[in-house]
C-alpha cells in the first residue's frame, strides 16, 4: 500500500453536497431502496438521483427523493406525481418496496429548492413535484418553435383600434 501524507490531509469535512438552486432539473434514478428511519417509524423509499440541468446539460449532483407510506395527503399526492411521472402502470394495491425493482434507471423532471436552513436540497412542495420526462421535452419545443418561428413586420390588429 501506498504512503500517505499526513500533511495532505484535509482539515475541514468537506464532503457536503452542494444545495441545488431552486428550480426544474432532469433526475435519472441510479439507485432505489427501502430504509428504515431512525425513530422507527414505517420503512420509507429512498430513491437516490443524479441531476442534470436541462439550460445547460450540466450535471448538478447528487439529490435523494424520499417517499412514505402515509395517510398524510401531502406524502401521498407525492407517491402518486412520481408514479405517473414516471409512467408506470400500477393500479390498485401495491406496496412501496415494490418500486425499488420499477425505477432503476428511468428519468424523470423534479422540482427542487433548498430547505428552510438553505443547508440542503429538497423536492420542492410547493410546487407538482414531478413531471414526465416528455414533458420537458414539450416545453423545449414549444419555446424552441416560437423563436424559430419568423417574425413579421408589423403586428396584426384582432380588431380595428380607434385613437
Amino acid at each position: 500500500m501506498g504512503m500517505i501524507n499526513f500533511n495532505t490531509l484535509p482539515r475541514e469535512n468537506s464532503s457536503q453536497y452542494s444545495v441545488i438552486p431552486k428550480g426544474s432539473y432532469i433526475a435519472k434514478i441510479v439507485k432505489a431502496e427501502m430504509r428504515t428511519p431512525k425513530t422507527g417509524s414505517k420503512d420509507y423509499l429512498s430513491v437516490e438521483c443524479d441531476i442534470t440541468d436541462p439550460a445547460s446539460n450540466t450535471g448538478m449532483g447528487k439529490f435523494w427523493i424520499n417517499l412514505f407510506e402515509s395517510e398524510a395527503n401531502l406524502p401521498r399526492f407525492q407517491l402518486r406525481k412520481f408514479i405517473e411521472a414516471l409512467r408506470l402502470n400500477i393500479t390498485g394495491e401495491f406496496e412501496l418496496k415494490d418500486l425499488t425493482k420499477m425505477v432503476n434507471g428511468k428519468s424523470l423532471v423534479v422540482d427542487i429548492c433548498p430547505n428552510k436552513e438553505g443547508d440542503r436540497s429538497v423536492v420542492d412542495i410547493s410546487a407538482d413535484c414531478f413531471y414526465p420526462l416528455e414533458t420537458r421535452d414539450a416545453v423545449d419545443e414549444e419555446i424552441n418553435a416560437v423563436f424559430a418561428a419568423p417574425a413579421t413586420a408589423e403586428p396584426v390588429p384582432t380588431r380595428a383600434a380607434s385613437y
